[in-house]
C-alpha cells in the first residue's frame, strides 16, 4: 500500500482494522502532517441515502475542535469510497493504560474531567458520542485523553454492536466489549441524548477507579441485563481510597432513570474539579499562595523622596476635585 495516494494523502502503512474500517498512517502532502486515514467499507455506504447521511455526519464531526477530541481534518469522497483523515492520536487506549488495574484516584479524576470537557463540547454542538468506552479513548504521550470517533457511532463497529444489543435477537457475541458500556435506554432501544453519554462515562470512571467494569456478565445477554437492572455497589466498596463525594457523583451518573443523572457533561466536569480541589487539600497538595517579599526599610534619603511624592499626589488630588 506504500506510495498509493488518496486525494492528497500518501499512504505510508496499514495500521490495522479500526472502528470505522481499515486505518492507514498517511502523509498529508498539502500541509506536511501525518494523519490516520480511515477507509470506510464500501458496503457501509453502497446505498445513496446512507452515503449522503454518512457524509453529513462526518462533516458535522469535522466541526469539532477540542484538545481532548481527535480532530477530523478532512472528509474525502473519491471513486465510490469515503475516507476520513483524522489527527494521528498516538498512544495506548485507556483500556491498555488501565491494564485491568485501578488508576490512581487523583490521576483518574484528572483524566475524567478532560473527557467530560470533551463530551460537553460535542454535546454543545448537538453531537452524541454514543459509543464511549475505554477502547475509544487514547492517552497521548503527554498524558492527556483524546476521544475517538465522536459523532460517528452509527458507522462504527461499536455503534453497530450497540444497535444489535438493543434488538430482539441481541448480541450473539461481543468481541469489542461494547455491551458493558451501554446506557439502559440504549440497551432497551430507546431514544438517547447527552445523558446516555454521561451514563457510559460513569461506567468508564467506575472502572478507572476500581479496575472492574461494573456490568460485566457471563455473556453479552447477561451483561445487557445487568446494565438494565443491576445497580452496582459504590466504587469505594472496591477501592476504599475513593471519597464519598466521588462515590456519589459516579452513582448519580450511572442512575437508571435518565432524569436522575447530572444534566450534562459540563456539570460532571465542574463536580470533578471541585472534588479534585478537595482531594488535594486533604492530601496536603493544595497550591500555596505566592508570597511577595516586603520592600526593605527606606533610607533617610529614600524617606525624603517618599514624602515629596506623597505631597505631589495630594496636591494633584485636590486640584482634580476643584
Amino acid at each position: 500500500m506504500s506510495n498509493q495516494t488518496i486525494a492528497h494523502y500518501n499512504l505510508l502503512e496499514r495500521l490495522g482494522s479500526g472502528a470505522l474500517g481499515d486505518v492507514y498512517r498517511a502523509r498529508d502532502l498539502k500541509v506536511g502532517r501525518t494523519v490516520a486515514l480511515m477507509a470506510l467499507p464500501p458496503e457501509q455506504i453502497a446505498d445513496a441515502s446512507r452515503r449522503e447521511q454518512f457524509l453529513k455526519d462526518a462533516r458535522a464531526a469535522a466541526a469539532l475542535n477540542h484538545p481532548n477530541i481527535a480532530t477530523l481534518f478532512d472528509v474525502i469522497d473519491q471513486d465510490g469510497r469515503c475516507y476520513l483523515a483524522y489527527e494521528f492520536a498516538a498512544g495506548p487506549s485507556l483500556r491498555e493504560e488501565m491494564d485491568g488495574r485501578a488508576v490512581n484516584m487523583r490521576r483518574a479524576i484528572e483524566l475524567a474531567a478532560q473527557v467530560a470537557d470533551a463530551l460537553a463540547e460535542g454535546h454543545s454542538r448537538g453531537l452524541i458520542h454514543g459509543d464511549l468506552r475505554p477502547d475509544n479513548i487514547v492517552v497521548t504521550p503527554k498524558g492527556s485523553p483524546k476521544i475517538l470517533n465522536f459523532g460517528l457511532a452509527r458507522w462504527t463497529t461499536g455503534g453497530r454492536a450497540r444497535k444489535a444489543a438493543a434488538s430482539a435477537d441481541g448480541l450473539a457475541d461481543d468481541p469489542n466489549g461494547v455491551a458493558a458500556y451501554l446506557s439502559p435506554e440504549q440497551a432497551l432501544g430507546g431514544t438517547i441524548d447527552e445523558r446516555s453519554d454521561v451514563f457510559s462515562f460513569g461506567t468508564v470512571l467506575y472502572e478507572m477507579l476500581t479496575g472492574r467494569c461494573p456490568f460485566i456478565g457471563d455473556s453479552p445477554a447477561a451483561t445487557v441485563m445487568n446494565v438494565i437492572r443491576v445497580t452496582p455497589p459504590p466504587p469505594s466498596r472496591v477501592n476504599s481510597a475513593i471519597s464519598p463525594d466521588l462515590d456519589a457523583l459516579i452513582l448519580r451518573a450511572m442512575a437508571k432513570p435518565v432524569e436522575s443523572r447530572p444534566a450534562g457533561a459540563l456539570a460532571v466536569s465542574s463536580d470533578l474539579r471541585r472534588i479534585a480541589v478537595a482531594v488535594d487539600a486533604r492530601e496536603g497538595n493544595a497550591p500555596k499562595a505566592e508570597l511577595i517579599p516586603m520592600a526593605p526599610p527606606a533610607s533617610g534619603k529614600g524617606r525624603k523622596v517618599l514624602m515629596i511624592t506623597a505631597v505631589v499626589l495630594l496636591v494633584a488630588l485636590v486640584l482634580w476635585f476643584i
